[in-house]
């Protein structure tokens, strides 16, 4: 039996939409997984990144005023934020890293003198970011001089 208007006939046959469905869930169950370390990278390329860059921010305040500016973490550790400060005066401050990035060692603080040098008695301060399930590290080191430099490997012990 032939339809009488052909043209007017349009769509898909419930086995094509059913085909269609279970190639979409086969790359979505591929795709989330990905998605997800993704996500944990950018966490801690951001964790680092911040720190790297208020570390920077410590040295050039100290460098200007020519005193003293202390990098500090937040009540509960580097994980909920830090201030840096000179003095009692809040220059700057982040709030808490995002979820799954953990300080596995860092400084009880950092101390920049007047002409941009760490006050630390150890020859070069670092710290260590790790996600949650320790697959990623990152280590920022601070040498004597001040100069932050981050990497992708975990720190040395």
């Amino acid at each position: 039996m032939r339809p009488l208007h052909p043209a007017l006939q349009r769509g898909f046959t419930l086995v094509e939409l059913m085909v269609t469905i279970s190639v979409l869930a086969i790359i979505m169950a591929l795709a989330v997984p990905s998605f997800r370390q993704l996500l944990e990278a950018q966490r801690m390329r951001a964790a680092a990144f911040d720190i790297v860059a208020d570390l920077v921010l410590a040295r050039s305040e100290a460098l200007k005023r020519g005193t003293t500016v202390t990098l500090a973490p937040a009540t509960g550790g580097w994980a909920n934020g830090w201030s840096v400060s000179v003095g009692t005066e809040e220059i700057g401050k982040k709030n808490r890293v995002g979820n799954g990035v953990a300080f596995t060692a860092a400084p009880s603080s950092v101390t920049f003198n007047g002409s941009g040098r760490v006050s630390s008695s150890t020859a070069v301060v670092r710290f260590a970011l790790e996600n949650s399930d320790a697959s990623r590290q990152r280590c920022i080191s601070l040498d004597p001089s001040g100069r932050p430099k981050s990497t992708t490997t975990a720190c040395p012990t």
